[in-house]
Order: C-alpha cells, then structure tokens, then sequence
C-alpha cells in the first residue's frame, strides 16, 4: 500500500517520525486455486464484485493475528484487509519496541485510507462491491473498528457493518488511556453492528466492559457475550497456562510486570478451540446477514445463544430496508 502523503506520522522514539504516513496491509481474497493455504499474488476468482472487510489489530499486533476467522471469511467469499497501523504494530516498519496507543486516534483515518486505496487500485477495485464493506478488530482494534463505525468526525459511511471484538468501552478507553481520540464523540448512527465478547476478559473489565459500549449503540445491534472466555482467544493465541490461570493474566505479568486483582478469580475457562469456533459462527453469520443480504443469516443471529451452550446474547434489531 502506498504511503498517505498528506497525512504525517508522529515521532515515537527511537522512531524519528515522516512527513508521510505507511500502511502496509495484508490483503487475502478467493484466489483460482484448489490449494487450502494462502498462495502469494495468485489469481483473484473471478466472479462478481465481493464485499471486503477491513480487520485492525490490537496493542502491539499484527495483521496476521487472526487468520482463524479472516481465511474463514475469505473461504466464504469475502476480501479481507488487514494494515499495520505504524505505531501500534509489532512488525510495523517503524520498528517501536511497544505500542505507542496515542497513535490509535488516527487508526480510523487509517481504515478510511485502505478502503480508498483498494477501491482505486487496478487489481483490486474491479473485485470489491464498494456497497459492501465491513469492518472489524480485536481489542484496540475493537476500539479502531469502533471509532471507524460510530465516532464523530472518525466514521467512514462506507462500513455497511461493524464488528468490534473485545474493545471494552471505547470512549471509556479512549478517555482514560491517552489514545488519542480528543474530540472524538459517539455518532447517532444505525450502522448494523455484533460486539463480541468474552465473560472472563481481563481487558476489557478493565477499560470499562462492554455494556456502556451496547447501550449507546443504535438497532440494529447484538451482543454475544460468550461464557467463560478471556481477551486472548478471541485470536490466534491457545495458550493454556499450566496453572489453569486465565491467559490475559500471564499477558499483564509479561508486559505491565502484575497482575489485576480480577487474576485472583479462577474461571472454569472455555476451550480455546471452541471460543474461536463460536467466533466465526457469529462473525461470518452477522457479515453474511448485512453484506450478503442473507435472510437465512439474519435469522440464525437471532438464535446464536441457542447454537452453542457458551453463548449469552442480547439483540435489538430490525430487518434491513
């Protein structure tokens, strides 16, 4: 992708700051090929255009941290972009030694600038239904995807459909972790939106939960709150402490050096296996429901919590027009 050259990237050091602002971004889409693993620059399939989603990771990321459901996404034909934000990536090519999160604020310019680009690029435009767009992140890419969607002046109209996964209360975060959003305030729009959640996040316990977050949204909207589930399995990770301990703990013993006081709790903890399984369910379920225009979808989101045992759902929605 090229480099945004009207907007500029903040020094960060060791990094020295640009005048320009790169995003190199991942982009996998259904490719002529019978191979089940991705092939580098082969043939897109042909076929009508498709809907992209765009997926922003979390603190410190990257944009192949949850392949589990975006080549599920891909596999049901959808495009899926995925940036390295330039300073919150670990394999951003500003090379930060840890997230600087006060840069998060210009992530959803940054969403905004890679959906410009595909739609104009001679390869990849052809390919994308530009009434088709989604968006979608894990934690701080929760609260990208959030801001994208529903924040003011941040949101891009063209994200038809938004599914922040674990971003806790983004304004709460955002006002309370320096992440750059100042000014920024929720929107009043009805852009169809899934939060995913997990009961056992220690994140997003502690940036205010996800409730705040559902209540200020506008139908058509839905929650799936999956029982027993922690921060870090929402993607790639499986980590399963040998202690039974949460994961998100050993996570904050890592990298803030303690534990919150919620680690003292021991959760009967799901699977990983099955978290993910639900996760892709819900996640190409609501994308097939609002960018596909299935009504098959929209009507298995209104029973997800009777798919699977973990699942706890609240929904207020309204059939789309």
């Amino acid at each position: 992708m090229q480099a945004a050259s009207t907007r500029p990237t903040k020094p960060s050091p060791p990094y020295a700051g640009s005048s320009d602002r790169r995003l190199d971004t991942w982009i996998w889409y259904p490719a002529d090929t019978e191979a089940e693993e991705p092939i580098p620059d082969a043939e897109p399939l042909l076929g009508a255009p498709r809907p992209l989603i765009i997926y922003s990771h979390g603190t410190y990321g990257q944009p192949d941290n949850a392949t589990h459901f975006l080549f599920d996404l891909v596999h049901h034909g959808y495009i899926v972009a995925a940036p390295a934000f330039p300073l919150t990536s670990r394999v951003s090519h500003t090379k930060l030694p840890a997230a600087d999160v006060s840069d998060a604020g210009n992530q959803p310019a940054d969403v905004s600038f890679v959906i410009d680009s595909l739609l104009a690029h001679p390869r990849f435009g052809p390919t994308i239904d530009a009434h088709r767009i989604g968006a979608t992140g894990i934690s701080l890419g929760g609260v990208t995807t959030y801001f994208a969607s529903f924040g003011f002046p941040t949101l891009d109209p063209r994200i038809r459909a938004s599914a922040p996964i674990a971003p806790g209360d983004p304004p709460y975060a955002a006002l309370s972790f320096g992440l750059g959003f100042e000014g920024t305030v929720p929107a009043p729009v009805s852009t169809p939106v899934l939060l995913l959640v997990g009961e056992a996040d220690i994140f997003s316990a502690s940036t205010g939960g996800a409730g705040p977050a559902y209540e200020r949204l506008r139908a058509p909207k839905y929650q799936v709150l999956i029982r027993n589930a922690p921060h870090v399995w929402f993607g790639n990770n499986d980590f399963e402490p040998a202690d039974g301990l949460n994961p998100d703990c050993v996570w904050f013993q890592e990298n803030i050096g303690a534990r919150p006081p919620l680690c003292a709790k021991r959760w009967p903890l799901i699977e990983p296996t099955r978290q993910k399984m639900i996760v892709r369910y819900a996640l190409r379920t609501f994308f097939d429901a609002y960018l596909k225009g299935d009504p098959g979808a929209l009507a298995r989101i209104g029973s997800v919590d009777e798919a699977f045992e973990e699942v706890v759902q609240r929904s207020d929605w309204s059939l789309p027009e």
